[in-house]
């Protein structure tokens, strides 16, 4: 190889990695470009904003535990915890299979080997007395 090969050899790999590092640095550029339109930083934020950012934890030991047909459903809102307490259990069962559960009134009466219809009156009339009981507590 002729002295004046290495060199074209060597000019166009220099060439070749200049065009690399340009392309890469343009590459770069616009992804930076593109998060900076999308992140902001915390600081920026406002107070409104960094409270829904907040995540509670939540442990068995602050809800209140209830057995609902051999499993266990737990309630954090002690107001809520304290009314279903007040209720006789089957009349507790539907009302927490179909709410916590989002079982359907076929469902529930299937598994507690009732009618659906009773299933259907019994869960209407347990939330009136669910609300009446709740009502009663927020008026003392």
């Amino acid at each position: 190889m002729k002295p004046q090969d290495t060199s074209h050899i060597r000019h166009e790999f220099d060439c070749f990695c200049k065009k690399v590092l340009k392309y890469n640095a343009r590459n770069y550029y616009a992804k930076q470009k593109k998060r900076n339109g999308r992140e902001v930083s915390l600081s920026e934020l406002s107070e409104q904003e960094l409270s829904r950012l907040i995540a509670e934890d939540v442990y068995p030991s602050e809800e209140t535990m209830f057995e609902v047909q051999g499993e266990a459903v737990g309630i954090s809102d002690d107001s809520l915890a304290d009314a279903l307490r007040q209720l006789p259990q089957d009349k507790r069962d539907i009302v927490l299979l179909s709410y916590i559960y989002g079982m359907t009134d076929k469902e529930i009466a299937k598994r507690m080997d009732m009618v659906r219809r009773t299933v259907a009156h019994r869960r209407a009339a347990t939330l009136q007395e669910l609300k009446q009981i709740m009502e009663d507590k927020g008026n003392e």
